[in-house]
């Protein structure tokens, strides 16, 4: 447990003695009081600040800045769990009162781990990445995107397009994950001062790898823009408004899936028609929200020959962030450019 400690060097609380004694009894306690408030938070045994985030997706962020300077682990790691409605242990609890950081994605995605921060009595500080993100319209540094550019979809009479601004998911866009490792370098080199320097050169190399994903973006954008696609769960809506995508999804299908609903007949006809037509280039498809309906459909979307592309929550356990979501960007430009019909795109 983090345990709040009076540390005030200059201050042993104990009387004066005089001589030689005095003086090397101050040193002892001064570098006692070194110890024990050498930064905040608890560190592991081998000095190194621990990290708990709440999912795999933000732990790989993590990563990509500590490297092995900290220890780092997930609270939900894999798909075993939805963040949603995941309902934390004590395990879970302890875990982040004894972290010295703990980075949460926020927006309503994984409210377990910020009430566990509201209920403990030794919170250390916590990154919620939907804060650290920009608010909509404003411009973008530090990716190749510029926001200025991004033009919002408009609803037209059929309800299609949708504007992505409050979208939880924000994993997807590159741009707010080196906002949220650049915020995670600031606090470890807070808690760690003498890693500080390693710390920062890890956030700007990982931004200067998520430039080059953006750059992937980009081209897809200048290829690709207006291009209409389909999704069975709104998840990677960030990263389709990046590359100038049209999501012609209808609205009701998207509110359904949102409030955990079944859709009404007349939206799952809507949503059959739509893929009968031929319209949508691909079909992004979240594989962990499968449900009947979903299977159907990218089941139709494969016999009409439109590419499916997954488009997970999670990281597979063997893959970087930087990897993940260098795949995802392939697999999309992949669907957008084949004329075959669809694979997965895993």
């Amino acid at each position: 447990m983090n345990t709040t400690r009076s540390c005030h060097p200059g201050h042993t609380g104990r009387s004066p003695r005089p001589g030689g004694v005095t003086a090397l009894a101050g040193l002892a306690a001064a570098a006692l009081l070194l110890t024990a408030c050498g930064g905040p938070g608890n560190t592991s045994e081998g000095g190194k600040p621990t990290v708990v985030a709440s999912t795999d997706m933000w732990a790989a962020v993590a990563r990509a800045v500590a490297g092995d300077n900290a220890e780092v682990e997930a609270i939900i790691d894999g798909d075993e769990a939805d963040p949603h409605s995941y309902e934390s242990t004590p395990r879970d609890a302890a875990r982040l009162d004894n972290a010295d950081l703990v980075v949460h994605n926020g927006g309503g995605y994984d409210s377990f781990a910020g009430q566990l921060l509201t209920d403990s009595d030794s919170a250390p500080p916590g990154i919620e990445a939907v804060e650290v993100a920009e608010p909509e319209g404003t411009e973008q540094e530090g990716t190749e995107h510029d926001s200025a550019t991004a033009e919002p979809h408009q609803h037209d009479e059929s309800g299609h397009g949708h504007h992505h601004s409050g979208n939880e998911h924000v994993w997807y866009d590159p741009h707010t994950v080196q906002l949220v490792a650049d915020r995670i370098a600031d606090r470890l080199g807070e808690i760690s001062p003498n890693r500080s320097r390693e710390f920062q050169r890890s956030a700007t190399e990982f931004g200067d790898t998520l430039d080059g994903i953006q750059r992937d973006i980009t081209e897809l954008r200048e290829a690709h823009h207006g291009t209409e696609v389909m999704t069975t769960a709104p998840v990677a809506d960030h990263l389709l408004d990046n590359a100038g995508l049209t999501d012609i999804t209808p609205s009701s299908f998207v509110r359904s899936v949102e409030a955990g609903n079944d859709p009404a007949a007349a939206t799952v006809a809507e949503l059959q028609e739509l893929v009968d037509s031929g319209r949508p280039a691909a079909l992004i498809n979240n594989p962990q929200t499968a449900s009947p309906l979903t299977e159907r459909v990218t089941e139709r979307a494969r016999n009409n020959g439109i590419p499916v592309v997954a488009m997970p929550e999670t990281l597979p356990g063997d893959r970087t962030y930087a990897e993940w979501l260098s795949d995802r960007v392939s697999a999309l430009r992949t669907a957008l450019e084949t004329d075959t019909p669809g694979s997965e795109g895993r």
